[in-house]
């Protein structure tokens, strides 16, 4: 049987050859027409089977062909129609392909709008796009079966949601833009003319920050809406793949900016172009050679490309380091005559470049630790707080700089006018740390980033209302500053203010808890396709505000039983904070002893409120267990505070005593008038947590058995400078996009 799409995928290697060999002979016989019209064509021919090849894989999945691998895997009969066209990029050989045919698109743009760079420019461009489709051939995603099934395997339940259409589409754009800077500076090199590239080079470098910084951005949203632990970046390798090349594009973009206006930093950007391109690559291998594959949920099974991703990466590496190591002598150091100032734009522009080339590279690190751990006695990442940590500082000098950088002009400046510039970043720094202080104060670091955030806003406000009166193009840098300083608020106010409390909620009972009463309507069980979906309506009265929040549990039916489960939140959005209800777990309903015990898992510092008690783990105490002589019982214990009906809290302590013989617990009684108890059953050292045993009041004495009514678990955050946050990335994007438009060649 004939397999079509792969005989297209082997014509558009074919094609992408050929025109690479053409280009190759125009680089040293430009006036060769035939030469001229084969490369054209041939690269037209490639974009052609390509865009054919991937029409294939789409019909395939659409018609449900499963004689393909790839089909069953990701796709299934009941999938609505948007979910079975992201099946097309759900796995790593979908990907790989619309990789290619984007940069394939893109090749076409390229191809027109690089003038007489154009062999050069399209020979490295064409090599990347050769390499990509040899990874196509070696994992094809039309590998057929011996015989077809009757359905597929459908999507993972978490992919399964509209932003899967477009996230992975825009970060593979950006992917593919990322490949024009370098394949420019490359040309460059290669003609010896360490300027001319710039111009052209530039709106691409704007262009692929932008698509890139996108689909973060929208991963970034995507994760707070539907994962439901209440976050937007958890600093997962994956997620950090995506972000290195976004980094390390900044400052290309920002010294692309320089060489064009000051003629500084020739050697720099054609080493940050580099640098830039390799990490798509470098960050491609981690991803898809299964080295992170037990330390991000993200992450790809090696399918045998490894060798060949490190045989990319090193062939473009070598190429670049002879090019540069042999023109390096060449390559002018700066405009004759150009007088520098440590207190100028330029000096600026170039602490910013070094700031996000430090944060670029400490990510590397922590992201890689892996792969670098990997030679030691046991593989292991690094916590997020490595992270926070590093890159609090640099954030600190990126906002401290963005607050007066921008009203620098090119070369020196006079302090004292500048000063009378600075009201506005005054005004931003003072207004921001007396609300930071207004709602408790957050630490030294945090204090000043939120102030140095604030003056970034002010001054980069009043600079983008001044630009855009002027004329709208100039205000594309103000714009986007603007969005940094705004986004650095929001994670502030999002990450350290936030407020959280776990709260069971049973049926048809009122339930308090920060500031708002909820009461749970009872669940609502939904069978769908390849799953089930438990519905938990919940009525949330806050003074004059009534809603119902629909956050629910899914669990995916798996025919070896390890089907997937999780919890979709609800988010109510508000200007100043959102609320965050999010399914923990499920009680469903159940006959029971009325004096019978609930179990209660806390971690330290988590409070839980039952019944009439708000209980909070404060920490163990382990006194009873020091100096004891052999023969005598030691004991450890669990401090809570517990508060009855929202009194004033006091501690109790549960003890667990070990004797001669075995280990007993005593009931700790709690306060109030009723007689309730909480006895310790399990102390779970490793993870920080125990398990109390709860004895609430006997009700209903006259009945053996009493029914109880089925209830959840909910964490209920209040999540405040979300809106300023997303208004934040979403002005980094507009005046990004400015920017490309600015720059675009006509």
């Amino acid at each position: 049987m004939s397999n079509l799409g792969e005989i297209t995928i082997w014509l558009g290697l074919i094609a992408i050859g050929i025109s690479s060999g053409c280009y190759w002979i125009l680089n040293s016989r430009e006036d060769d027409t035939l030469a001229w019209n084969v490369a054209r064509y041939s690269f037209t021919g490639f974009v052609a089977f390509m865009t054919l090849a991937s029409i294939l894989l789409m019909f395939a999945i659409l018609k449900h062909e499963f004689i393909y691998s790839y089909v069953v895997n990701y796709s299934s009969r009941d999938l609505p129609l948007q979910y079975l066209i992201s099946s097309f990029w759900a796995g790593q050989e979908g990907s790989f392909l619309l990789w290619v045919l984007l940069g394939a698109w893109l090749g076409i743009f390229l191809m027109h709008k690089s003038g007489e760079m154009e062999p050069q420019v399209m020979f490295i461009y064409n090599l990347s796009n050769l390499f990509l489709t040899i990874l196509l051939i070696k994992q094809s995603p039309f590998k057929m079966l011996a015989a077809a099934p009757a359905d597929g395997q459908g999507l993972n339940m978490l992919l399964q949601d509209p932003w899967m259409v477009i996230h992975p589409p825009v970060i593979f754009l950006g992917y593919a833009a990322f490949t024009i800077p370098f394949a420019y500076a490359i040309a460059a090199l290669w003609r010896r003319e360490y300027d001319n590239w710039i111009r052209p080079a530039l709106p691409w470098t704007v262009f692929a920050f932008l698509s890139l910084g996108a689909g973060i951005i929208i991963g970034g949203y995507w994760s707070y809406k539907v994962l439901g632990w209440g976050g937007y970046w958890g600093w997962d390798p994956v997620e950090n793949a995506s972000l290195l090349p976004w980094l390390a594009g900044a400052a290309l973009m920002h010294g692309m900016i320089l060489e064009q206006s000051r003629r500084k930093l020739r050697k720099t950007n054609f080493i940050l172009a580099a640098f830039s391109f390799l990490l798509v690559i470098y960050c491609t291998f981690l991803t898809r050679s299964g080295i992170l594959a037990d330390f991000s949920v993200h992450s790809f099974q090696d399918l045998g490309i490894t060798g060949w991703l490190v045989f990319f990466m090193f062939a473009f590496l070598a190429i670049f380091l002879w090019f540069f190591a042999t023109r390096v002598r060449e390559i002018p150091v700066s405009e004759k005559g150009a007088a520098f100032s440590y207190f100028s734009r330029e000096f600026g522009l170039i602490g910013a470049m070094i700031i996000l080339c430090l944060s670029a590279v400490i990510i590397g690190v922590g992201t890689s630790a892996p792969l670098i751990t990997r030679v030691l006695e046991k593989t292991s990442k690094v916590s997020t707080e490595f992270y926070v940590d590093t890159n609090l500082p640099l954030a600190l000098l990126i906002v401290l700089l963005l607050s007066f950088v921008p009203l620098l002009a090119w070369g020196q400046n006079d302090f004292s006018k500048l000063s009378r510039k600075l009201i506005w970043a005054l005004l931003g720094a003072v207004v921001s740390g007396i609300i930071t202080l207004y709602y408790g104060y957050p630490g030294m670091a945090v204090l000043l980033l939120s102030i140095f955030a604030g003056a970034a806003v002010g001054m980069n406000l009043q600079l983008a209302i001044k630009l855009v009166r002027k004329k709208i193009t100039m205000s594309a840098g103000a714009i986007a500053h603007l969005g940094v300083g705004l986004m650095f608020l929001g994670i502030i106010a999002s990450s350290v203010y936030d407020r959280s409390e776990k709260v069971l909620l049973p049926q048809g009972t009122m339930e308090p808890t920060l500031g708002y009463e909820l009461k749970f309507s009872g669940p609502k069980f939904v069978t769908e396709p390849r799953g089930v979906r438990l519905d938990l309506p919940v009525d949330v009265k806050k003074g004059n505000i009534e809603f119902t929040a629909r956050p629910d549990i899914r669990s995916e039916n798996n025919p070896d039983g390890q089907g997937m489960r999780f919890s979709r939140p609800h988010i109510r959005r508000g200007l100043v904070s959102d609320l965050y209800i999010s399914p923990v777990d499920f009680k469903p309903g159940e006959e029971e002893n009325p004096s019978a015990g609930k179990q209660l898992e806390l971690k330290k510092q988590e409070k839980i409120k039952m019944q009439d008690y708000e209980i909070t783990f404060v920490g163990f105490d382990v006194s009873g267990m020091m100096g004891q002589k052999e023969g005598q019982d030691v004991s450890v214990g669990a401090d809570l505070l517990v508060s009855y009906k929202s009194g004033n809290p006091v501690t109790v302590k549960a003890i667990i005593t070990k004797g001669q013989e075995d280990w007993s617990a005593s009931p700790a009684r709690l306060p109030g008038p009723v007689e309730a108890y909480v006895t310790l059953t399990q102390i779970q050292a490793s993870a920080g947590s125990i398990v109390l045993d709860y004895q609430g009041p006997a009700s209903g004495q006259d009945k053996a058995v009493e029914k109880t009514p089925p209830a959840f678990i909910a964490e209920v955050s209040i999540k405040p400078g979300m809106t300023v946050l997303w208004l934040g990335v979403f002005l980094i994007l507009l005046g990004a996009s400015i920017g490309v438009a600015r720059r675009w060649p006509q």
